[in-house]
């Protein structure tokens, strides 16, 4: 399985591919036999206790080639360390941006920060539309997510209302960067409404992140319950996301 944005699974490289070629060739073979005994006895019952048994046997295997399974009756079984590796490799890409910003926002404008700002924006955009999606394209949005964690900080007072209701995809990432590096109390519920709403998987799995700061610099127990209402309806796709937003909720709950 290639390897998306933030929650659409993981790459191939190395030894961990050739784990993964074998493991599928095996899963294949199963499947092949229990195809071919289906034809040659037609009549043979198949307890559900054997299928349950069958499913229990193979979900250790198939943890190498897939990130979550989706089983008939809409049951989900996501593997917990594929996503938290994937989660823990993001964090330490946006923290690298942080390193000797400083704690507290900028007192002056730079004065070419807003056109970084906006081209940064620009090449963000100009990325999703020409690279198709995979670890490639992800790469260079988190390289880009990085360098807009960075040039935000030198900017005094951004638009960060107009940033967030903005149709731009990549205004609306600038301000989920400016407020991952400069959590702002005051921007919790427009950053709330602008995460349920986001479409773009890449833009969310930021914004939850961005949002999880804010809620520290407000206070867990100060957080209005129409936010936290709010956040416990949105449904993301992803499982990374997923994961993160169960996260935050749990957090949110874990004072109150």
């Amino acid at each position: 399985m290639r390897q998306g944005e933030p929650g659409e699974g993981e790459g191939y490289s190395g030894r961990g591919a050739r784990r993964r070629f074998i493991v599928a060739s095996v899963v294949s073979c199963v499947a092949v036999a229990v195809a071919v005994t289906h034809v040659l006895a037609p009549d043979l019952k198949i307890d559900n206790v054997t299928v349950a048994l069958l499913i229990v046997a193979v979900v250790p295997w198939l943890r190498d080639l897939l990130n979550s399974i989706e089983l008939p009756g809409g049951v989900r079984l996501e593997f917990k360390e594929a996503v938290e590796q994937r989660i823990e490799a993001a964090e330490r890409i946006a923290d690298a941006a942080l390193v000797g910003s400083g704690d507290d926002g900028p007192e002056t404008d730079d004065p070419t920060a807003l056109a970084d700002v906006r081209r940064l924006a620009a090449e963000y955009l100009g990325v999703r539309r020409s690279m198709a999606s995979g670890s490639t394209r992800t790469q260079r949005m988190s390289g880009i997510f990085a360098r807009l964690v960075r040039a935000t900080q030198r900017l005094a007072d951004p638009d960060l209302d107009g940033w967030l209701a903005s149709p731009d995809g990549g205004l609306r990432l600038a301000a989920y960067a400016r407020l991952y590096a400069v959590p702002v109390p005051d921007a919790l519920t427009l950053l709330a409404d602008a995460v349920v709403r986001e479409p773009l998987a890449f833009n969310q799995y930021w914004g939850i992140r961005a949002l999880d700061k804010v809620v520290d610099a407000v206070g867990v127990e100060d957080v209005p319950p129409g936010v936290v209402r709010r956040l416990e309806d949105c449904r993301p796709r992803g499982s990374d996301r997923v994961a993160l937003l169960r996260r935050l909720i749990t957090k949110l709950h874990g004072l109150r």
